[in-house]
């Protein structure tokens, strides 16, 4: 059996089980459409429903809708308009079709009634809402195939490591371009030919930031201006690319000459390996969290950064003041992928810690889920500005490492028992 006819009764168990669970016989999923800039007559790119595209492996489908009842093969309307304004793909012939009956569409009248259709719930964007408002995207409905979205199957993995491949032929292009010392949009740009994607088909925004640009986590300009080559001092570079609806999410750090930021990438790359490995099932994340901010802590000591232990730091807040992010999220058909916070269908949340506000992440890890370990140590101005004169920091090192912004390597890591599969490496 194929990866995706097996992916396609997964979710189908899930979404029956899920109905089940809130009340429901069936569930029409909306693609979503694009809606027009305020005052304006042009939309920006769509980001279609997650939950269409779980199921449709076709990323730029609009005004199309899945319609799902258990025991029943699942209804397609594909929406191909007659248009001599853009060109329309015939996407009702792919493989992936011969798995749904896909009635292909010209217009919204041709769809069904949607009231007509007994206990269902409606899952979409609200500017098509066909269903009362109890119905559309319902919590109970809506936590039970999240939650299901965690672990995922190897359809997905596949997508998402797919996706990897072409963001490092990326990464392997931007790391190129700075040494050739070009500018952070040449650099970007070589990254965007390299894996061979647009702007819009990118999951995110490229992060191309070279010396002090690192310190602004979502540094988001690509500056036109090269730097001379006796001022170059870093890059970091936070970029990924999609695959089937799936996206990679990957973050590399350089150093331009030899020396003590060098040594610094070096050290914390083999400490995110290690943090790597242990993403396995069982595995507290807020824990493997807080080991992050022991490990960043160590690479600031080896570099004279703190006077004090690397547990001290981490046990005096010390270490978020250099690493004030958590340390990943899940990944998958978006990005920050949903369900960071809830341990169970039922949508409990289990909140971040109150000394690590920002983490995305605070469940124990589970087989197949996919996730991200991004350690990032900075030197931000704003942050050092609120600790400024601290016993436990070498200022002259702060004032030496500044120019540098700061370091972060992030990998995708699918979850296993025992071993964990890395996809970026």
């Amino acid at each position: 059996m194929g990866l995706f006819q097996n992916h396609i009764e997964h979710i189908s168990t899930i979404t029956t089980a899920a109905l089940k669970h809130a009340g429901y016989d069936g569930v029409y999923i909306y693609s979503g459409h694009p809606v027009n800039n305020f005052l304006d007559d042009m939309a920006p790119p769509h980001s279609i429903n997650p939950h269409f595209k779980w199921w449709v492996p076709v990323p730029d489908v609009v005004s199309s809708i899945l319609h799902y009842i258990p025991g029943q093969k699942p209804t397609v309307y594909l929406n191909q308009p007659a248009d001599f304004w853009h060109k329309v793909i015939d996407n009702s012939q792919g493989k992936w079709a011969k798995y749904f009956n896909v009635k292909v569409i010209g217009h919204y009248s041709e769809l069904p009634d949607f009231k007509q259709s007994d206990n269902h719930a409606w899952i979409g964007s609200t500017e098509l809402q066909p269903l009362a408002a109890e119905h559309t995207n319902p919590e109970k409905l809506l936590n039970y195939l999240h939650f299901g979205r965690i672990q995922k199957t190897n359809y997905e993995i596949h997508c998402i490591g797919e996706a990897n491949k072409l963001a490092l032929q990326g990464h392997a292009a931007a790391a190129s371009a700075f040494r050739n010392g070009m500018s952070e949009y040449e650099i970007h740009m070589a990254y965007l030919q390299a894996c061979e994607h647009n702007e819009h088909q990118m999951p995110y925004g490229n992060i191309v930031a070279l010396n002090e640009n690192p310190s602004v986590l979502h540094y988001q300009y690509q500056s036109r201006e090269r730097i001379a080559p006796a001022d170059l001092k870093s890059f970091l570079i936070d970029a990924g690319a999609t695959y089937k609806g799936y996206a990679a999410d990957i973050t590399r750090t350089y150093a331009y000459g030899d020396g003590l930021f060098a040594q610094m990438i070096q050290s914390l790359d083999a400490k995110q390996q290690t943090l790597c490995k242990k993403a396995v099932v069982g595995q507290d994340y807020v824990e493997l969290h807080r080991q992050a901010h022991v490990n960043i802590s160590e690479v600031l000591k080896e570099a004279g950064v703190f006077t004090c232990t690397a547990e001290a730091a981490v046990e005096s807040g010390l270490s978020q003041t250099f690493f004030p992010h958590g340390l990943g999220h899940y990944l998958g058909l978006q990005v920050h992928d949903v369900s960071g916070h809830i341990i169970d269908h039922n949508g409990t949340v289990k909140s971040p810690p109150e000394a690590y506000p920002f983490l995305r992440l605070t469940d124990t890890l589970r087989e197949n889920a996919v996730i991200t370990i991004e350690p990032g140590l900075y030197f931000i101005p704003m942050l050092m500005q609120e600790i400024a004169g601290h016993k436990d920091v070498n200022w002259d090192k702060v004032e030496e490492l500044v120019p540098y912004g700061g370091i972060r390597i992030e990998d995708n890591v699918v979850v296993k028992t025992g071993n964990s599969i890395n996809l970026s490496r």
